[in-house]
């Protein structure tokens, strides 16, 4: 049994066309016995309703950044909830820049305030436009100091993403869970990243970069590609 684990936006969502492509291999790849997981930054609604609407075939989801883990019947295998102590400081950084909106990460959506629950991850969203020294600045030094949380970036167009999440949990959790749980072999996992957030599952496993990506990702990956599908072709 193979496991291939996909990073969406920019990787297996390139534009329309690819994607209904991707599925296609996907379909023939899972219906040979094997498993497709999704791994993104997004929560379960986001990532949800892009298989709903492009009727992408998958067996589990791994949602903002691999803090939660579902199966293919919406159900929450494990969840990595975020200690909050950090939280309030990590607000106070929307005082040096105008935010487009705050992403509170709960394990079935991503809400613009807070609500009742297990919190495992905080996005402050912000047009690059918008992005100054004197935030970058107060970002790095609360990522200096507090050295168990992850504070991450990453982009999407003209967006930023600056994240807070737990610093042992990134999209490696749930693929190393999996590992675990089905009895993976280690060379049957693939892994396929574009952007920052996927370098944890791309440096562990055998692995692909889709796109134009920075010379870090190169350098854990074995090969890249323009799109999934030229993988299977």
């Amino acid at each position: 049994m193979q496991l291939i684990v996909c990073d969406f936006d920019g990787t297996y969502y390139t534009n329309e066309e690819s994607i209904l492509i991707n599925n296609k291999y996907i379909n023939e790849f899972r219906n040979k016995g094997n498993l497709f997981m999704l791994s993104s930054g997004r929560s379960f609604k986001s990532l949800k309703e892009m298989t709903i609407k492009y009727n992408i075939p998958y067996d589990y989801l791994s949602c903002c950044d691999g803090s939660i883990l579902y199966d293919n019947k919406n159900n929450i295998i494990i969840k990595y909830p975020l200690n909050n102590t950090i939280l309030k400081k990590f607000l106070n950084l929307k005082k040096f820049v105008n935010a487009e909106r705050i992403h509170y990460s709960y394990p079935d959506d991503y809400y613009n305030k807070i609500c009742e629950g297990d919190l495992i991850g905080c996005n402050l969203v912000i047009k690059n436009e918008f992005i100054n020294n004197k935030f970058l600045k107060e970002f790095n030094k609360l990522k200096e100091i507090y050295k168990e949380f992850d504070f991450l970036i990453y982009s999407h167009d003209e967006i930023t993403f600056f994240c807070l999440k737990n610093s042992d949990i990134n999209k490696s959790s749930t693929v190393k869970y999996l590992e675990k749980e089905l009895n993976l072999n280690y060379n049957n996992i693939l892994i396929f990243g574009d952007n920052e957030n996927d370098y944890p599952m791309l440096s562990l496993y055998n692995s692909y970069f889709i796109g134009n990506v920075d010379s870090k990702i190169k350098e854990v990956c074995l090969k890249g590609f323009n799109n999934v599908y030229e993988f299977f072709k």
